[in-house]
């Protein structure tokens, strides 16, 4: 009867710490989660920034330089282009997507006082595993959106400073010509 119940004890300390490594697993994905989030709100910010310096750049173009309109309005369409798609994919990954959750409360006592403390640590681990899996999941297509955003985010500045380069070369030879 000692050892069924040396063994017992094992298996729910086992089952225990599975559950400690669970918590924890889930809780890293949760800061994941709030990281990405947070990420996104920085690529809106960045997103704003930019937009207004390009509309506050287009009545410079068009007033103080001879370069033509159709110009100016093609390269800066090009940047705000990327600059949407940029925006676009940051608030899909800011979205609070649906998963699904712990079963509530009543559901849990139920459980505790009807089964033994063996079924209620499997009942936990399965629930845990539920959550934590599909909490990774959410979190690799926000981080793959994320990524999107930040490409286009980058292409879109990386237009502009060639637009920039180029109208300081421009410029520069302007009184040559």
């Amino acid at each position: 009867m000692g050892q069924i119940n040396m063994e017992i004890d094992y298996e729910n300390e086992k089952k225990n710490e599975i559950i400690k490594m669970g918590k924890f697993s889930f809780e890293a994905e949760e800061k994941r989660e709030q990281s990405l989030i947070l990420q996104s709100g920085h690529m809106l910010t960045g997103f704003s920034i930019i937009s207004v310096m390009l509309f506050a750049i287009i009545p410079i173009l068009l007033n103080y330089t001879q370069i033509s309109n159709r110009i100016v309005f093609f390269l800066i369409g090009i940047s705000l282009l990327f600059l949407i798609v940029s925006l676009l994919f940051s608030i899909a990954a800011l979205w609070r997507y649906e998963c699904t959750v712990f079963d509530n409360i009543e559901s849990v006592y139920n459980l505790m006082i009807n089964d033994p403390l063996n079924n209620f640590n499997v009942w936990w681990l399965k629930n845990l595993n539920r959550a934590c899996n599909e909490k990774s999941d959410l979190n690799e297509k926000r981080t793959n959106l994320m990524k999107i955003s930040t490409i286009s985010f980058g292409v879109s500045i990386f237009a502009i400073l060639i637009y920039l380069i180029a109208l300081l070369v421009y410029m520069m030879l302007m009184p040559i010509l």
